[in-house]
């Protein structure tokens, strides 16, 4: 339905479903993005606060170092270390700025050395234990 209407059927939208003017914004793109949020948002629910916050901090990050990479995940902090004993064996890896390194090699992300590990493909948070697996 949104994709159908230009920027002046758009504005009419919003002030037909919620009886007040829209933004000001001045791009038919923007407004269909902000209009579409609204009703999923009032469909849905809104984020939570802390995905809310996560997500503004990525975006100044981005803004400011447009080759920044973030990490894995909130929990996994530069230098930290993961340790999964597996077949009888003892494996470490270390969480760097840039990915992880195990045993002197670096990798891009935790299922890649989980592949490495295995042979086989595995979703690597799954492996190290960070993740439940789903029910």
């Amino acid at each position: 339905m949104l994709a159908a209407l230009d920027l002046e059927g758009l504005r009419a939208e919003w002030r037909r479903r919620w009886d007040q003017a829209p933004p000001q914004l001045r791009t038919r793109e923007l407004l269909a993005l902000a209009l579409a949020y609204r009703i999923q948002t009032r469909q849905h629910g809104d984020l939570p606060g802390s995905m809310k916050r996560r997500i503004a901090e990525l975006g100044r990050r981005f803004a400011d170092d447009r080759d920044f990479r973030p990490t894995p995940g909130p929990d996994l902090k530069t230098g930290s270390s993961l340790i999964k004993e597996w077949r009888g064996v003892r494996h470490e890896v270390r969480v760097t700025s840039d990915g992880f390194s195990y045993r002197g090699e670096r990798f891009g992300s935790l299922s890649e050395v989980a592949q490495h590990i295995t042979g086989t493909k595995w979703n690597g948070r799954l492996f190290f234990g960070l993740t439940e697996r789903r029910r």
